[in-house]
């Protein structure tokens, strides 16, 4: 995942990306003015469209609309009236206003109890357990609902209610029309049978009033998957959905009376042109899209063949020469335009120049190596020719103390002769490999004091590379303390045995230990009994080291312990 994420990184900072953007960048005003001139033309034509099916929705329910709002305006009237001169010529109103009206076959007012108070048929009764009654009263305002089967009349109407006010406003009841359904269904008859529009009206709850070809027949042209309570929160005017039957059919919801009844048209897809919004929005874009294909096509052939071909082949002559492939260096480019055949000539000038360079500095390089390697021979051989002198000087002496100090001085003399020949051996000629130095120091101490005397030396010794400024107090403080622990702890036996030890620490540095043989005199340790001048040569190495020095003793062995930090070039 993280590979994808940095290749798309790496792709996105691309010159064909960037140029891309710049491209689509300024393409944009131009697309998105095509797409929203095209879009302009697409919606007004479909505002037209809408407009054109409300209104045949609308016309084709104008009858039904009128005798609803006829009912409405009458039962307003009534409750006026009742609300004026009381329930005692309530009964007569009503019977009256009824009779003289064929689409009316009931009215009644009802108190706000629920209690049938009075009719046109002259009936009083409880009434409060009815549906029709309660929602009425929740709506508190006038409604049309439909009824399948009437609490006076038992037939299947459509009633009309509005509110009766009191004298401090609040509602005292209502009064009740009834309008016989299939008075209602005759109003709202089949407008459009050729074109397929069919028609229907539906409460603020819902529930269906009337419908194309009746009641029956609107599960066939209505929204199979879409409840008619949606539709009249009015969550949309204009859809497309499939009909009960399965049919993909386009739908308008429109009111018939505000917030009382609304009205809902069905189409088929085939007889309602512009209903493919799709393909409309589809071809909103297209234009702009081939626009931007075609340009910033072009552009990237353009980038690809005059810029993008030619850095790549310069990017890989410059990954050859940074491999260190310099025989075919020679950057040629086809027909660059003239920046790049600069830039060609330019990195032309530069490999030849950086490779006649490295030339130079190699040959420097072996020449400096030699002249210090012949610096440390000869540095090896003037002290050897020094202790070889001193080695005369002190066969001509005559008191054991003068041929002591001189002995001293020639075997010091000797262990600085070693490090300077290791350092010649030695690939690097910078650092000198401390373990092999250690075992010829060891080697050098055990020649010097001679077979008879020397004791076995054990060495265990890690390979660590260490710098001269290290390496020289090291070897002089390793044959001071092995010559020191021959003269002062061995006794010449067999058994006689010298560990020498060094490793890397855990905080890594430097360890040294040296373990003594077993001593009679377990009271001073070989490194105590050292004389004034090896004493302070022990510290001087021990400071020029950095390190510390301790010794512990253990069945009679005394082991002396140095750690040092192991100091970086030029420290």
């Amino acid at each position: 995942m993280k590979t994808r994420l940095k290749n798309l990184v790496r792709m996105s900072r691309s010159l064909s990306a960037r140029i891309a953007v710049l491209m689509t960048i300024a393409m944009l005003p131009v697309g998105l003015i095509a797409v929203y001139q095209t879009q302009a033309v697409i919606d007004s034509a479909r505002l037209q469209s809408r407009a054109s099916l409300m209104s045949q929705i609308r016309s084709g329910a104008t009858s039904e609309r009128e005798l609803i709002e006829n009912a409405l305006a009458a039962s307003n009237g009534l409750a006026v009236l009742i609300a004026k001169l009381g329930e005692d010529n309530c009964g007569d109103i009503l019977r009256g206003f009824v009779e003289g009206n064929d689409n009316y076959i009931f009215a009644g007012f009802v108190r706000s109890s629920g209690w049938l108070a009075c009719s046109s048929t002259g009936d009083t009764m409880d009434l409060s357990g009815r549906d029709t009654v309660r929602r009425a009263m929740e709506r508190g305002g006038a409604s049309v609902q439909l009824v399948q089967n009437g609490a006076v009349t038992g037939r299947s109407i459509v009633i009309v209610t509005q509110p009766v006010r009191g004298d401090d406003d609040e509602i005292v009841g209502f009064v009740s029309l009834s309008i016989p359904h299939a008075t209602v269904l005759s109003k709202l008859e089949d407008p459009d049978s050729e074109g397929g529009l069919r028609i229907a009206a539906i409460d603020i709850e819902g529930d269906l009033i009337a419908a194309s070809l009746g009641l029956d027949a609107a599960e066939d042209f209505l929204p199979r998957d879409i409840p008619l309570s949606d539709l009249v929160q009015g969550r949309k005017e204009t859809f497309q959905a499939p009909s009960g039957t399965g049919e993909d059919r386009y739908y308008a919801v429109t009111p018939m009376l505000e917030g009382k009844v609304m009205l809902v048209g069905s189409w088929p897809l085939s007889s309602v042109p512009g209903t493919d919004t799709t393909l409309q929005s589809w071809i909103a874009i297209a234009l702009p899209v081939l626009m931007w294909i075609a340009g910033v096509g072009v552009a990237l052939f353009g980038v690809q063949r005059l810029v993008i071909r030619h850095v790549a082949q310069l990017r890989s002559a410059m990954r050859r020469f940074a491999l260190g492939e310099r025989e075919a260096t020679t950057l040629e480019l086809t027909d660059p335009p003239a920046e790049l055949e600069e830039a060609q000539r330019a990195f032309n000038r530069m490999a030849l120049l950086i490779a006649e360079g490295e030339l130079r500095r190699e040959q420097d390089l072996k020449d400096k190596e030699v002249l210090l390697r012949e610096v440390h021979h000869r540095v090896k051989n003037n002290l050897q020719l020094i202790a070889s002198i001193m080695n005369m000087q002190a066969r001509e002496l005559e008191t054991d103390e003068a041929k002591h100090v001189v002995s001293e001085l020639q075997r010091r003399v000797r262990g600085m002769a070693v490090l300077h020949r290791a350092l010649y051996n030695t690939p690097t000629s910078t650092t000198v490999d401390a373990a092999a130095l250690v075992r010829a120091v060891v080697s050098d101490v055990q020649d010097l004091v001679g077979p008879k005397v020397a004791p076995e030396i054990d060495t265990v010794l890690e390979q660590i590379a260490l710098y001269p400024d290290q390496a020289i107090p090291l070897s002089l403080f390793v044959a001071e303390t092995l010559n020191n622990t021959i003269i002062q702890a061995c006794r010449r036996d067999a058994g006689d045995r010298i560990g020498v030890n060094l490793s890397t620490a855990d905080d890594g540095g430097i360890c040294l230990s040296i373990d003594s043989p077993p001593v009679v005199d377990t009271g001073t340790a070989p490194a105590e009994r050292l004389d004034g001048m090896g004493r302070k040569m022990i510290t001087a190495f021990l400071l020029q080291m950095g390190g510390t020095m301790e010794t512990t003793t253990e069945d009679g062995r005394y082991r002396t312990t140095v750690r040092f930090p192991r100091a970086a070039y030029g420290a």
